[in-house]
């Protein structure tokens, strides 16, 4: 299995970049959208046609899985602990999900691409979970410093259907507080001028119930060429297959 580098170990940005900053990623925006253009399409060729996925049986299958989710084993340490407010205005620690296989995500409350993706696979999840779902947790951190109040947070949880999620939660609190969050686990975010949404890392990471990271991963959200969305969804339904395997695998020690 390939080892990806832990995102802690890279540069992180500052939570509200400079203006310098913001103009450079500004201005190169356009042209890396076009580079990547390429490879966005040839990457959507070869996921297009991923047949629905089932559990792994052997090693090689595990294998395809893991590296289709950019799916990797982290060096086991506790998780770093936080407290923030959930999408019901209640008060959340990661230390709250002691117990339980915690999926560990970073999304935006404005989001209108790639984040609405990973709430239809973590739905695709809890299904394929069924009764074990109640041994997990789906936690998402807020990465919008403009739009972090809890309607912000429960806004997006209601229109993505996760707020029929029982063990779904979508933290969010001040800049600084979140910002911290986002150090600790090397989230880059950045927020080029006049957007309203950010740039961000999409890690998620899998932690055991004894507070452990064992598993990131980074989801691979590819536009489709004629930009009439994203991934199709017999691959989304596979990462929703994988996610609930390896929170099957954290839950297991």
């Amino acid at each position: 299995m390939a080892q990806s580098s832990d995102p802690r170990t890279e540069a992180v940005s500052a939570p509200v970049p400079s203006r310098l900053w913001r103009l450079t990623c500004f201005a190169l925006f356009p042209f890396l959208i076009s580079l990547a253009g390429a490879a966005v399409i040839t990457a959507y060729h070869v996921t297009r046609n991923v047949p629905a996925f089932n559990y792994p049986t052997n090693s090689n299958e595990h294998s395809s899985l893991s590296q289709f989710m950019n799916l990797s084993p982290v060096v086991e340490k506790t998780a770093p602990g936080f407290t923030l407010t959930d999408q019901r205005g209640r008060s959340v620690s990661l230390a709250d999900f002691r117990g339980k296989a915690v999926l560990l995500a970073f999304f935006d409350s404005r989001c209108t691409e790639v984040c609405p993706v990973i709430a239809t696979e973590l739905i695709a999840a809890e299904h394929d979970l069924g009764a074990r779902a109640s041994g997990v947790a789906f936690v998402a951190v807020n990465v919008n410093p403009l739009a972090e109040s809890v309607a912000d947070v429960q806004h997006f949880s209601q229109i993505h259907g996760l707020s029929a999620l029982p063990n779904w939660y979508f933290l969010t609190g001040t800049t600084k507080a979140l910002s911290s969050v986002w150090n600790a686990y090397g989230i880059f975010v950045g927020l080029p001028r006049h957007a309203k949404q950010t740039v961000h890392a999409d890690y998620m990471y899998f932690v055991n119930p004894l507070g452990k990271e064992r598993f990131l991963a980074e989801p691979d959200v590819y536009q489709r060429p004629n930009g009439t969305g994203y991934l199709p969804k017999n691959a989304v339904d596979r990462w929703g297959n994988g996610i609930a395997l390896y929170l099957n695998q954290a839950a297991s020690g």
